[in-house]
């Protein structure tokens, strides 16, 4: 019974031993195995920590030092001009020559002055017009005068819509009338209107007076008119001017053309050539149907 004893006691502490080994031998390897994990990682940081350091360097060196920054990205816009209301305004002087009722040369002077009391689309336009031609007829020596006066007065409700009153006189003995008034009123359209281009449209009735050479007769008759005003801006040195009116009467249909093309050859003088046209369907008697004027102009603008 004794020996039995003592060999159960004797397996148990060996066995007691041997787990306790093993036990020290799994506690060691485990610790062996974190350390490497732990090592690994710190060998990752650094990694990692090397490569960041090489970006910002690269990034740094594409950095421009402060001295060589244009300080005008900082500045601020440049104020806007004020505003003008009497941009586009424009007069000139020149020569040149007339056909129709007689071969003529010309000196003359014109004007257009507009003037817009304030900015923006809705409100008073206001747009003067003066065309004074001294015409000296071929051969006979005679000089005649030719005077051309235009008022416009409009009122814009918005960008397209608004009201217009016109009156005109002409003084015109080369093309058969003393003189001849019209007045009108009506509605004013303004189809587009930008940097480039412009385009109105003016439709309204009205009233002629005239006075005839041939018969010395005067008379008031009522008209309508329709009128086109186009500008163009073709760049910042050439812009084209056109004005197409016709005033249609009980006995006579006028239509008057002024064409402006202008050169600009610095901020306020130009070069222009303007170019009047005149056709009447039932001219005086005497008189040839088309009258036309054209010229060189110095012109004077305001921009």
């Amino acid at each position: 019974m004794s020996k039995k004893l003592l060999f159960i006691a004797a397996s148990s502490a060996f066995y007691s031993c041997h787990y306790c080994f093993a036990t020290e031998l799994l506690e060691v390897e485990s610790s062996v195995s974190l350390a490497d994990q732990y090592h690994q990682l710190a060998n990752q940081y650094a990694q990692k920590s090397s490569y960041y350091n090489s970006i910002a360097t690269l990034y740094e060196s594409q950095l421009l030092p402060v001295t060589s920054v244009n300080p005008s990205i900082f500045a601020p816009p440049p104020a806007k001009p004020a505003y003008n209301p009497w941009l586009g305004s424009q007069f000139g002087f020149g020569a040149g020559g007339a056909s129709g009722d007689t071969n003529s040369s010309s000196v003359n002077g014109s004007a257009i002055v507009n003037y817009k009391p304030e900015s923006g689309a809705v409100g008073w336009q206001f747009n003067s017009i003066g065309q004074y031609d001294n015409l000296q007829t071929s051969g006979s020596g005679s000089n005649k005068n030719r005077l051309y006066l235009q008022q416009n007065g409009a009122y814009m409700f918005n960008k397209y819509s608004g009201i217009f009153a016109q009156a005109s006189y002409l003084n015109d003995a080369n093309d058969g009338f003393y003189y001849v008034w019209n007045e009108n009123i009506g509605y004013k359209l303004q189809i587009f209107n930008n940097d480039l281009m412009g385009l109105q449209l003016a439709l309204g009735p009205g009233l002629q007076q005239r006075h005839v050479v041939s018969t010395n007769v005067a008379g008031t008759q009522p008209q309508w008119l329709t009128q086109a005003t186009y500008n163009l801006n073709l760049s910042n040195i050439l812009t084209f001017y056109e004005q197409l009116q016709n005033t249609a009467a009980q006995n006579n249909t006028t239509t008057y053309s002024i064409s402006t093309l202008n050169i600009q050859i610095n901020k306020n003088f130009g070069i222009g050539i303007n170019y009047q046209l005149t056709y009447n369907s039932n001219p005086p008697a005497g008189n040839a149907a088309t009258n036309a004027i054209s010229s060189l102009n110095m012109v004077y603008g305001i921009n």
